[in-house]
């Protein structure tokens, strides 16, 4: 088809808009805290700005994957555009900051509605080995993304705090790639009598979904504490500039991206739960060095190595869910999903602030550590026992 490579740009790069929703803004936060100090809470309020959007996608997804389905995923994914350019922008001229949360606000549902337009087009554009091969593309893409924006943010940073947030006009660009290429796919629409939230939706859905939406939620949880946690961490060092802030937070999409290329042929080798066990060990292990750092240097590394985790959770995740779902109610399911993975980001600072201020920042990160060591060895018992199940049931046993 003549727009086939247009298509495929379109998808990948409007994936990258999905990852600098939020981390874009990252290397300000501190900047933004001082700007508003005069305000009660306002390190946590400065936070929120960061991760309100997620929220947002967390509650309204599911809304956004009911009208894929039932409106069409072309028309959901250019009004989803329309709305991220207007919202993302507004934090570079509101000066309340509780302005600035609402088109915080405004930009979740925008990322809620792209992400799950974006996933449900690569599930029905492509099948079996090409699928997983796009979606490794798309994750490294996303990586991609956050590595030139987030560093970008760190720059603008540095000129005021304000700058990042005209980087969300890009979306515009987009907009107009996926105007001329994206059709709309054929598909089975769901019955008339399906409703949103439907109880025979839920109960047609195999249980094996929902524990894929707690993994991603937790994952995503755990995720987060790079880009809430770490830049208050970075810039407590001594002469660190929010741009190097910047340059640490998306270092670890340099080892991100190789492994997101890779991914099919990971899952060629390992199935779902042994890659998120994979995922888990490669994540602890950054973190237990970030634990035990006392230099930037020393944490970039512990950086570089979650690195390589990030890199094979979001493809394996997302294709997990994809190959489970049915077609006629896949748009509605991955809306679910980003629920659970947008709810986890946004709980995040919820659920650590405790164990920061019971234990600090550094102990945190090793605690942190040793939960997923225990997570990757239940993945791994999980895996072998469905393995033998397997080998049991196909052997007539």
């Amino acid at each position: 088809m003549p727009y086939d490579y247009l298509r495929r740009t379109t998808l990948l790069v409007g994936s990258t808009l999905t990852v600098m929703s939020g981390a874009i803004i990252a290397p300000a936060l501190p900047e933004i805290s001082r700007a508003y100090a005069d305000l009660p809470n306002a390190e946590l309020l400065s936070k929120l700005i960061l991760t309100l959007p997620a929220l947002f996608i967390a509650l309204l997804a599911p809304v956004a994957g009911y009208f894929v389905d039932w409106s069409g995923r072309k028309m959901v994914l250019l009004y989803s555009l329309l709305l991220y350019a207007f919202a993302g922008t507004s934090g570079a001229y509101l000066s309340n900051i509780y302005l600035v949360l609402v088109g915080r606000a405004f930009l979740g549902m925008a990322v809620g509605a792209l992400m799950t337009s974006i996933v449900t087009l690569i599930g029905d554009y492509f099948e079996g080995r090409q699928r997983s091969k796009f979606m490794g593309f798309q994750a490294a893409f996303a990586s991609t993304g956050g590595l030139v924006f987030i560093v970008t943010g760190g720059v603008l940073a540095d000129m005021h705090w304000r700058f990042p947030f005209l980087i969300y006009a890009a979306s515009l660009i987009v907009l107009v790639m996926a105007a001329i290429s994206v059709y709309e796919p054929e598909r089975v629409k769901p019955a008339d009598r399906l409703r949103f939230l439907d109880r025979t939706l839920i109960r047609a859905v195999s249980k094996q979904v929902w524990w894929v939406y707690i993994i991603a939620f937790f994952s995503f949880a755990v995720f987060y504490m790079v880009p809430v946690q770490l830049p208050f961490m970075l810039s407590a060092l001594e002469d660190i500039s929010n741009t190097q802030v910047g340059i640490a937070i998306a270092a670890m999409n340099i080892t991100a991206i190789p492994m997101a290329f890779s991914y099919s042929r990971v899952k060629q080798r390992l199935d779902f739960p042994y890659i998120m066990a994979l995922v888990y060990l490669l994540v602890g292990g950054g973190y237990t060095v970030i634990s035990m750092s006392n230099s930037y240097e020393a944490m970039v590394i512990g950086i570089l190595i979650c690195g390589t985790g990030f890199g094979l959770q979001m493809a394996n995740i997302n294709l997990w869910l994809v190959q489970l779902a049915p077609a006629v109610i896949r748009g509605t399911l991955v809306g679910y999903l980003n629920t659970f993975i947008f709810l986890g980001m946004f709980l995040s600072p919820v659920f650590l602030q405790p164990l920061v201020v019971i234990a600090g920042l550094y102990t945190s990160f090793m605690i942190v550590s040793l939960l997923l060591a225990v997570c990757a060895l239940a993945l791994l018992i999980s895996g072998l026992k469905g393995f033998w199940k397997q080998r049991e049931e196909s052997s007539g046993i």
